[in-house]
């Protein structure tokens, strides 16, 4: 058939390129199957101002994107023409572009870019949500307690499209923010985009829209030579460009012409900043700065740059006030203001920054990072956490931080609360199961008995084997005062334990606590304790229990050996948590009194207490115990020799710290055996006589020719402490010394704690 066109005529459905077909299937009990939806785009014929051409049927989803409308036009076909074969007889001839039209909605790209951002946050896939935003997009991520919001601009050109990450901030990264979403919006548009110094650019879209849309078609992709983009159309809910062709180049917004200069200034920055040399960025910020000063952004990026170096708070602090107040700096502000010590000015640049985040977790995470700088007012901490829970109703950390808090002031009910609402967020028995444990552990360690016990039984409900929760059920019932039935509960806790072929060190510690206090049996609480194995937490405790229920049972020796464990166990740990360690701290001083009072071994005493000094090297007590217990110990040497040994040897000495004179036998230097003999008689004449300094200093000089430092160190120590401003005078530089050959023996041999401990004395001597 040969036919005429009328102007404006769409042909339909002549020529029109039908869908895929797919035979409907018939369910159980009769019911159609519902068909599978095209899986290639539709075309038809059309007529336009007397020329035919193609166009898209229906909107076609290419990826994350909907190409809305396309319509391509056929110069070269003149009518009257034959129409019988529809598109499939045209579709081999090269057209000319003249429409298209894509859109994107923030559900359907944020589900396409997730899988991509695995690993930009971490490990795992971040949660993703993505706004329409005035320029472009607001983009927002989070996995965990990093996340990081910034906006996207969105800046089209002849055919290519320019995204432009901007105002990127964010908590837990690790990284400055920008350099991050730099990262996930390369990430997101792989393969297809590249990066080009501070954007992202996908090269000719126009041609690859369409390129990917035709042939899948069946038809030939047209010629894109007169095609421009025009500006971007921004409507709730999603986002469009369009092409018009031969026309001019789009019209950008002022947001979109402020992001092409800040990216013509820090193209060179973010280059290397994406790289990883930040180093080097930094130097290229400040040659930018010195281009355009004072720039909001570029300063923003280079004080983040020395907040993740770290120890440059003040320098960055500098930089970012000459653009701009701190308080206003957002969560910069916010960090670099707690790192110089203004809590009060942290918490309102934190909380300006957490009001005005459109991105509901990274304010959750910001509101709790003022709770922790709100230490000392409960109410504002509360409150920051009411705002955390309301901006993330879905944020675990949220929830416990306030569920802490409420047991803080007293607000049991709320806290229970918050435990209900992160059971319903559960999926899972075992995910309920930990919920309702740590939620009774919370209630336990702040004195709520009762409750504990009740929140330890619903645990139970989802786990009613765990060792953990009858563990602390039981805890819960000692404390109000059911000793005894705590006390089966404990041994089924333990048994359960052993059935599984596994030992939990806590169960084990409360069931020997619960062997003493409730039915006196140390030796079975002792063996109970031994089977808490070394390396975990629980072992210092155990070892310590161990030793002074040995002690209390007279078993001395045995005592003495798990105490040194004790010591062991407490030197490999080295804590960070200052509470912790006062809690180390007090073990060995428990330690070394039961060492000193039980056994009379102040050497052991006085290893015990060296390490406890070197948890807590300003407790005044442990300082004043540890030198006490030195100086003891310096007095306690051998018996001199009998008169029938001395009679057998020739001494002849010539000490090099100040003898006294009727010491001095000889001009020749004393061999070792004559220094060992000469130790012996100087230390019986200290003893008779302890104020005689001269005799000390002989003595501290035979020491240091015998190499005996830790005795020559315990004789300083006791004189230091015993002897006026004077004697310390003299007496501290070579103590000084001997500390440090100490310490250098010590780190020879690789015992490295032991080395430290001998430093930090020396340089607080010094």
């Amino acid at each position: 058939m040969a036919a005429g066109p009328e102007p404006g005529r769409r042909v339909r459905p002549l020529g029109r390129v039908e869908p895929l077909r797919v035979p409907t299937t018939t369910g159980r009990g009769g019911a159609q199957a519902k068909p599978r939806l095209a899986d290639r785009p539709s075309l038809l014929l059309s007529v336009h101002r007397g020329v035919l051409g193609i166009e898209l049927d229906a909107p076609f989803p290419l990826g994350p994107i909907t190409v809305d409308d396309l319509a391509l036009a056929l110069p070269n076909v003149r009518f009257p023409v034959d129409l019988s074969g529809g598109v499939t007889r045209f579709r081999h001839r090269r057209g000319i572009l003249r429409r298209l039209s894509i859109t994107a909605e923030p559900t359907e790209l944020s589900t396409f870019v997730a899988p991509r951002l695995r690993g930009v946050l971490g490990e795992g896939t971040p949660e993703i949500a993505i706004y329409p935003g005035t320029a472009g997009a607001l983009v927002g991520m989070r996995l965990g307690d990093a996340a990081l919001a910034f906006e996207v601009v969105i800046a089209p050109g002849e055919r290519d499209v320019r995204l432009l990450p901007e105002r990127a901030r964010g908590v837990g990264l690790g990284a400055p923010p920008h350099v991050v979403a730099m990262r996930a919006l390369f990430a997101a548009c792989r393969p297809t985009g590249r990066v080009a110094g501070s954007a992202v650019v996908i090269p000719d879209a126009v041609a690859s829209i369409v390129r990917d849309l035709l042939p899948a078609a069946g038809a030939r992709a047209p010629a894109v030579s007169g095609a421009r983009w025009e500006a971007l159309e921004i409507e709730p809910g999603r986002l469009s460009l369009s092409i018009a062709e031969n026309a001019a180049p789009p019209a950008l917004p002022a947001e979109a012409i402020r992001a092409l200069e800040l990216a013509e200034l820090a193209a060179e920055g973010d280059r290397v900043a994406l790289a990883g040399d930040l180093d080097e960025a930094r130097r290229h910020y400040l040659t930018a700065l010195e281009r355009a000063p004072r720039h909001p952004e570029i300063s923003l990026r280079l004080a983040w740059i020395d907040v993740v170096a770290g120890e440059r708070a003040e320098g960055a602090l500098s930089t970012l006030v000459d653009a701009m107040p701190a308080v206003d700096a957002g969560m910069l502000g916010g960090e670099l203001l707690a790192a110089v010590g203004d809590a009060e000015g942290a918490i309102a640049a934190f909380s300006r920054a957490a009001h005005a985040e459109p991105f509901g977790p990274l304010a959750a995470l910001v509101w709790m990072r003022v709770a922790q700088l709100a230490t000392e007012d409960l109410g504002v901490r509360l409150d920051a956490l009411d705002q955390a829970v309301s901006r993330a109703p879905l944020l675990d950390n949220a929830r416990w931080a306030r569920l802490s808090a409420r047991l803080d002031v007293g607000d049991a009910q709320g806290a229970r609360a918050d435990a209900e609402n992160l059971e319903a967020a559960a999926r899972g028995p075992e995910a309920r199961h930990r919920i309702w444990t740590r939620a009774a552990d919370a209630f336990l360690a702040r004195g709520y008995v009762a409750e504990a016990g009740s929140l330890f039984e619903r645990a139970l409900r989802y786990a009613p084997d765990s060792a953990e929760a009858i563990a602390g059920l039981a805890m819960s019932l000692r404390a109000a005062g059911q000793g005894k039935r705590a006390l089966d509960l404990l041994a089924r806790a333990s048994a359960l334990a052993t059935r599984a072929g596994r030992t939990v060190p806590s169960v084990e510690l409360e069931l020997a606590r619960g062997l003493v206090e409730v039915a006196g049996d140390r030796p079975a609480a002792v063996a109970r304790v031994r089977a808490v194995p070394p390396g975990v937490p629980e072992s210092a405790e155990a070892r310590m229990l161990e030793g002074r229920w040995r002690a209390e049972l007279g078993d001395l020796a045995g005592a003495s050996v798990a105490l040194a464990r004790l010591r062991e166990a407490i030197e490999l740990l080295q804590p960070v948590d200052p509470d912790r360690a006062a809690a180390l701290a007090a073990m060995l001083v428990e330690a070394a009194e039961i060492e000193e009072m039980g056994r009379g071994d102040l050497r052991a005493a006085q290893r015990h207490l060296g390490v406890a000094l070197r948890l807590r090297p300003r407790d005044r007590a442990i300082g004043a115990a540890f030198r006490r217990v030195a100086g003891e110990a310096s007095r306690l040497v051998p018996p001199p020799p009998s008169p029938e040994e001395l009679s057998t040897q020739t001494v002849s000495v010539a000490p090099v710290m100040s003898p006294p004179v009727d010491e001095v036998t000889s001009d020749e230097s004393p061999s070792e055996e004559e220094d060992e003999v000469l130790v012996e008689r100087l230390t019986d004449k200290l003893r008779a006589n302890p104020d005689d300094h001269a005799v000390a200093m002989a003595l501290a000089g035979a020491l240091a020719r015998l190499g005996r430092d830790l005795d020559l160190l315990a004789l300083l120590s006791a004189r230091i402490e015993e002897g006026g401003e004077a004697v310390r005078r003299e007496l501290q530089p070579l103590r000084i010394e001997v500390l440090e050959r100490l310490a250098a023996h010590a780190r020879s041999e690789g015992r490295a704690s032991e080395a430290e401990l001998y430093e930090m004395m020396a340089a607080s001597d010094g």
